[in-house]
């Protein structure tokens, strides 16, 4: 049977219990609460009182800050030869982050040096050999036939059926022989300094289809590894995920550096990003305005503009930047939602309903969404819109609390649709 709070102070309550912050008490005995039972649609015979309602802080999402992805190419584009795009910093930083306590027979900071040193060296990327080594050993975790002790960090000789492989002296030597490998794929030119992979010169006489051949890190793909179908397209997604700016020092140096050596829309854009993560929303649109400046048919600066503006408040300057960006990408849901968003922070409701709705077509599971767009409906007085629109954010996740909290206080509002009380007289 529904539960009804049938007095603003009850459903005040339960919204606040619900709002609470995490890790609090009041968050340990909201955690016992069931969800109550609502109805579908405002009951028969009910109707919502206005005056109440409008005088109610339904809760709105906030904006999503975190909708413009990372510059980066295509996996496929990515050759082995060239420079690193992730520091030796953020590659350490990564590697301690997924293990905090790698099988090493020296440093994890000796082992990321040795391997930008080795690389650089040869002209191999030296990010992106290093992540094929975090993906063969587990993050230096191993478990498979190679032993840590063995210094050998991409499987050399390990053909599997317990076969451990090939073993190196020290770390220094299984990096090297680890990017000599590499370059008996991507290039006919031998390595500069004596060779110590034992396997580059039976590539090179007995398989002379591949030797030098395989100039892309996804070209690796079942020979490196069997079946190996997505080896190399995994291989850059975690370092990626090394270099993804993030608010952290690392991050920043390492856009820093990259400005140095170019001062291009990608770099400008990465900075922005890191300064967004750090709430330096001055800094983040300085950087957003130089990359559109640079290049101005990339549609990410605009949004990125965007962006800063809603971070830093300015909402005038936001809703500006929201509709430039949206005339370039008008199916980015994610930023229809923050439009929305906006003008709703302008006490625009009317005007938000259509960008919210969009965004619910374009993502229909991004539940903040319907949360939103029931607010703004509330907002323009049609709450059988906005009672739907949060049953179908409260089927999608039913765990969402703006959706709970918002679905309550919308309850609490309803009064017989002929209670004389209210003015309205029975017929």
């Amino acid at each position: 049977m529904p539960v009804f709070f049938k007095s603003i102070p009850a459903a005040l309550t339960a919204a606040a219990l619900l709002s609470a912050p995490a890790y609090t008490a009041a968050a340990e005995t909201t955690a016992a609460i069931p969800r109550p039972a609502i109805p579908s649609s405002i009951p028969q015979g009910m109707t919502v009182d206005a005056k109440l309602a409008a005088g109610l802080h339904f809760a709105a999402p906030k904006a999503n800050l975190d909708i413009l992805p990372m510059p980066t190419a295509e996996p496929t584009e990515i050759t082995i030869m060239g420079e690193a795009a992730a520091t030796e910093e953020q590659m350490l930083s990564y590697l301690l982050r997924r293990n905090p306590k790698p099988k090493l027979t020296g440093t994890p900071e000796e082992l990321v040096h040795a391997y930008y040193e080795e690389a650089e060296h040869e002209g191999v990327r030296a990010d992106v050999a290093l992540a094929q080594a975090f993906k063969e050993t587990g993050f230096f975790a191993y478990g498979g036939d190679v032993d840590w002790k063995q210094n050998n960090f991409c499987g050399l000789g390990a053909t599997g059926g317990g076969a451990k492989g090939l073993s190196f002296p020290n770390i220094r030597t299984g990096a090297r022989a680890h990017i000599q490998h590499l370059l008996a794929y991507s290039r006919t030119e031998r390595p500069r300094v004596a060779i110590v992979d034992p396997r580059y010169d039976l590539i090179r006489t007995n398989r002379p289809d591949i030797y030098g051949q395989l100039t892309r890190w996804t070209q690796l793909n079942g020979v490196w590894a069997v079946p190996g179908k997505n080896y190399g397209q995994e291989i850059i997604v975690i370092r990626d995920r090394a270099r993804q700016p993030d608010g952290s020092d690392a991050a920043l140096r390492a856009a820093n550096a990259h400005l140095m050596q170019a001062g291009d829309a990608d770099n400008y854009i990465y900075r922005g990003l890191v300064y967004l993560h750090r709430a330096a929303y001055a800094e983040a649109l300085a950087d957003f305005t130089a990359a559109q400046k640079r290049n101005t048919k990339r549609s990410e600066p605009y949004l990125g503009i965007a962006l800063a503006h809603t971070g830093a408040g300015n909402v005038k300057e936001a809703h500006r930047a929201y509709e430039v960006y949206l005339k370039i990408s008008p199916d980015d849901a994610a930023a229809l939602h923050n439009y929305g968003l906006t003008l709703l922070a302008e006490n625009s409701p009317v005007k938000a309903v259509a960008p919210l709705r969009d965004a619910i077509r374009r993502a229909p599971q991004n539940a903040d969404s319907y949360s939103a767009l029931a607010v703004a409906l509330i907002h323009t007085k049609d709450y059988a819109g906005a009672w739907k629109a949060l049953t179908d954010g409260a089927a999608i996740a039913p765990t969402n609390t703006d959706i709970l909290i918002n679905q309550i206080l919308l309850q609490a509002c309803l009064k017989d649709a002929d209670d004389k009380k209210h003015g309205k007289k029975k017929k």
